[in-house]
């Protein structure tokens, strides 16, 4: 492997996106941890979690503009490493909230399959890379938050109505930007197709 090669894959903004991956291991555990009879520190530790992931997502971005390392493998690696810790907290919360997030976690599944195959033929085709739409970025932020307060509101120490409020009104903002941006990246697809 060349020099640049070796820069352009372990850039700081790539590296980040690693870290994140990775720390879908620790987040695993901690919503492994969360039940009913759960103790304030069993949340605070998921709640540890869950910021080193989005700081790490909010830093590989700065990073990448910062020191003019955008690259394809990044714009790549970036939606991967949100989409694993997101794909995380899918399974627990479609195990334990199936009327919530059963068809959710389906539909996003397959719209994030299409996606990918996507993304990985017109990357062979014509070095083309599908980087996130602004409506995808909303999207994950509502659901992030919106699961985040669905697994903090399961041990009985924080049922509070308001959190109860807040979780639902997030996961109907992230199911409408959920649609507008599928329908962004699939009117993409098919324009590139078409061309």
């Amino acid at each position: 492997m060349s020099l640049s090669k070796k820069i352009s894959l372990f850039n700081i903004a790539n590296i980040l996106s690693f870290i994140r991956i990775f720390l879908a291991i620790p987040l695993a555990y901690s919503v492994d941890k969360i039940c009913f009879e759960s103790s304030i520190n069993d949340i605070y530790f998921f709640l540890a979690i869950c910021f080193l992931i989005a700081l790490s997502d909010m830093l590989d971005g700065y990073a990448a503009r910062t020191f003019s390392v955008v690259t394809n493998l990044g714009k790549t690696l970036d939606p991967i490493a949100d989409k694993v810790c997101v794909f995380v907290l899918f399974i627990y919360l479609t195990i334990n909230f199936p009327n919530y997030f059963l068809f959710y976690f389906i539909l996003l599944f397959f719209r994030d399959l299409i996606i990918t195959i996507s993304t990985v033929y017109f990357a062979k085709k014509n070095n083309k890379f599908f980087s996130a739409n602004n409506f995808g970025k909303w999207f994950l932020f509502f659901i992030s938050i919106s699961m985040i307060l669905f697994i903090i509101t399961i041990p009985n120490i924080l049922k509070y109505d308001l959190l109860i409020i807040f979780r639902n009104l997030f996961y109907f903002l992230s199911l409408i930007f959920f649609t507008i941006s599928s329908i962004q990246y699939f009117q993409n697809i098919l324009g590139n197709l078409r061309e």
